[in-house]
C-alpha cells in the first residue's frame, strides 16, 4: 500500500509518527511518505496549498492525517482525484484536543467564544468527512465515539518502542547522589517552577546527598539556586534517539503540571518513555493517567501539584528507603514489558489502517 501522513501540527520526525506508526508500516512492505509543514513560515492557505501539492503527487491509499485541517485537505485531494484507480481512504489520527487552550490564547472573551465555536464546527466537519478515527488516548474519543459511532475507529495509544529505550542500571541507593529528570516547556503552566521549588527544599533537607536537577527543553531555564549540593543541568532538545539513550540517566521523573479540565483529560506521551526507562515518576493526578493506566501506584506517585509539602516527603522517601525506590524501578520496567509497550499494540494498527476502514 501507498500511505501518506499530512501534518499540520506534528512535525516529520514525531515519535509517534516517524518511529512508531510509519516504521511500522515500512516494515511491512508499505511505502509511506510523511509532509509536514510544522515550522514553516507560511500562512494558514499557504500551508494548505503546500499540502495539496504534496498529496496530489501520487496516488495514496491511506492518507493519515492529524487536525481537522489536514482531514478537509486530503478529502479535497481524494475528491479531486475521484476517476483515479485508487479509492483514497482517509484517517483522523486524533491525538490533541481541537480546539485546545493553545487555539484560543491571547484573545478577547468575545474572540475566544467566536474562535472555540468556529473550530468545533472545523473539527465536526473533518469527523463527517473522514472514514476513520485513531484515537491516542480513551478521553481523546470524544465527541466523535458518539456522534459518528458507525465508523470505524481505534484507540491506538502511545507506549514507547521498547528497542528504542537504552536500559541503564537501577542506582541501588540514591543516598549519595540522585538525578532528577524534567522534559518539557518552562512555563508556569506545564509546573517548572513547582519542580525547581521542590527540588531545592528536598537539597536542604539532604544536605549529604549531590542532587543534578537535568532539564530538557528547547527553552532557556533561568534557575538560580544557592543550595550548595544541587546542579541544574540544561540540555537542549536533542533527537529522537539521542533522547532515548539518555533517558536512564534519570533517577527520578517530574511532571507537575497544572490539574486544569484540559490537561487531566490528556495523557502525557513521556510517561510511558519514563516506564520503559525504569524509574519512578512523580505526576499530576491527571484524570486520564488514573483511567489509562490503573497500576501507577506501583510505578510512581500521583500528586496534587501545588501541595509542594507532600510531594518533599514523597521524594525523601524514595532516598531515604532504597528498596522502595528499587521495587518501583522494577516494577517500571515489569508493566513496559508486560502490557505498555508499542510492539504490544502494533498490529492493532496495522490492521486497522490495512484492513480497518
Amino acid at each position: 500500500m501507498k500511505i501518506a501522513f499530512a501534518l499540520m501540527v506534528h512535525r516529520t520526525d514525531d515519535e509517534r509518527v516517524a518511529f512508531q506508526e510509519a516504521a511500522s508500516l515500512r516494515d511491512c512492505g508499505d511505502k509511506v511518505d510523511i509532509f509536514s509543514v510544522a515550522g514553516k513560515e507560511m500562512n494558514r492557505e499557504e500551508k494548505m496549498r503546500w499540502m495539496r501539492e504534496r498529496l496530489s503527487s501520487s496516488e495514496y491509499d491511506v492518507i493519515i492525517c492529524d487536525t481537522p485541517i489536514a482531514v478537509n485537505v486530503a478529502c479535497q485531494v481524494r475528491k479531486k482525484n475521484r476517476g483515479a484507480s485508487i479509492k483514497t481512504k482517509v484517517i483522523y489520527d486524533i491525538t490533541e484536543w481541537y480546539p485546545s487552550k493553545k487555539n484560543l490564547r491571547g484573545h478577547s472573551f468575545v474572540q475566544t467564544i467566536i474562535r472555540f465555536i468556529s473550530l468545533s464546527l472545523l473539527s465536526l466537519v473533518a469527523g463527517c468527512r473522514t472514514d476513520g478515527f485513531i484515537f491516542g488516548e480513551h478521553y481523546k474519543s470524544f465527541p466523535f465515539r458518539y456522534l459518528f459511532f458507525w465508523k470505524p475507529m481505534s484507540v491506538i495509544s502511545y507506549y514507547a518502542p521498547l528497542n528504542k529505550i537504552k536500559m541503564i542500571p537501577m542506582k541501588e541507593s540514591l543516598q549519595s547522589n540522585c538525578t532528577f529528570y524534567y522534559s518539557g516547556n518552562l512555563t508556569s503552566e506545564k509546573g517548572f517552577n513547582r519542580v525547581v521549588s521542590v527540588v531545592q527544599q528536598v537539597a536542604l533537607k539532604r544536605p549529604s546527598t549531590q542532587f543534578v536537577l537535568k532539564i530538557v527543553s528547547s527553552q532557556v531555564p533561568n534557575v538560580r539556586t544557592t543550595v550548595p549540593n544541587l546542579t541544574t543541568v540544561h540540555l537542549n532538545w536533542m533527537p529522537f534517539d539521542a533522547f532515548c539513550d539518555t533517558l536512564g540517566e534519570g533517577d527520578i521523573f517530574f511532571d507537575l503540571r497544572d490539574n486544569d479540565i484540559e490537561n487531566t483529560h490528556c495523557l502525557p506521551i513521556k510517561l510511558f518513555y519514563y516506564m520503559a526507562a525504569g524509574r519512578p515518576m512523580i505526576y499530576s493526578n491527571l484524570k486520564a493517567i488514573r483511567k489509562s493506566i490503573p497500576e501507577f501506584n506501583t510505578i510512581g506517585c500521583l500528586v496534587e501539584p501545588d501541595k509542594e509539602e507532600d510531594i518533599v516527603k514523597l521524594l525523601l522517601s524514595y532516598i531515604d528507603n532504597p528498596k522502595i525506590y528499587r521495587n518501583q524501578c522494577q516494577n517500571s520496567i515489569n508493566l513496559s514489558l508486560l502490557k505498555y509497550n508499542w510492539e504490544a499494540i502494533k498490529n492493532d494498527f496495522l490492521n486497522f489502517v490495512h484492513h480497518g476502514v
